[in-house]
């Protein structure tokens, strides 16, 4: 999967590259993802839960800190078919 890709279904530049290093990454605090993605760590905060709100993003939260996970790739049709209907 492609970072343009995800940028022409409608997520942010960063919503993508979050995305795609969570994919990569498996299981990963925000600060993880931060890091991999290059993504400042304030923004990460915020596109993550961006993505949490379209589905695209999952976490859970053990002892006090959040752990997220991407979606599975099937999900991002699912998005994009629900934003058509809308």
């Amino acid at each position: 999967m492609d970072e343009t890709i995800l940028t022409e279904i409608g997520l942010s530049a960063n919503e993508s590259k979050l995305y795609l290093a969570l994919l990569e990454a498996g299981i990963s605090t925000a600060g993880e993802i931060a890091k991999k993605s290059h993504v400042h760590r304030t923004n990460t905060y915020d596109s993550l839960q961006r993505l949490v709100e379209k589905g695209l993003v999952n976490y859970i939260e053990r002892d006090q800190t959040k752990y997220y996970e991407a979606a599975p790739p099937k999900d991002i049709l699912r998005y994009v078919k629900e934003k058509e209907e809308k």
